[in-house]
């Protein structure tokens, strides 16, 4: 899959987010942690905790605990869950630390194209952002 269909096609899902998916991707939470768990942490430290971080913001949205983050830029990162939930994404996952590579690559794009909105997340929940960049 080349750079461009992969462009259109995370377009395509960010414009299908709706609550039912956020609702979805809260509900798979544990499928979440447990993809967390196979990356090594010594190498993927700050998408571990992004990812964890994201999570929270998702839930903290949806009951209604925080508002201060646009509908746009949390459909972003509903649908990069969701991509990073896809075991069948542009390197496939059971190729191991190489198959998640490209996971981690989506993810930090869609966390540093957020990141003013990341970052006032951090701080209404009194967290070091130092610990997120």
């Amino acid at each position: 899959m080349g750079k461009e269909a992969i462009i259109k096609t995370f377009r395509k899902t960010i414009d299908s987010v709706d609550e039912n998916k956020l609702g979805s991707v809260l509900s798979r939470e544990k499928s979440v942690m447990s993809r967390l768990r196979r990356l090594d942490p010594r190498v993927f430290v700050t998408l571990f905790r992004q990812i964890k971080l994201a999570m929270n913001l998702l839930k903290d949205y949806k009951t209604k605990k925080y508002r201060d983050i646009s509908w746009t830029s949390v459909a972003v990162i509903v649908a990069g869950i969701l991509y990073f939930l896809n075991p069948l994404d542009v390197i496939p996952d059971v190729l191991s630390v190489i198959g998640f590579t490209d996971d981690a690559i989506v993810l930090a794009f869609i966390f540093n194209s957020i990141r003013k909105e990341f970052d006032k997340y951090i701080n209404w929940r009194g967290l070091n952002p130092e610990e997120y960049a």
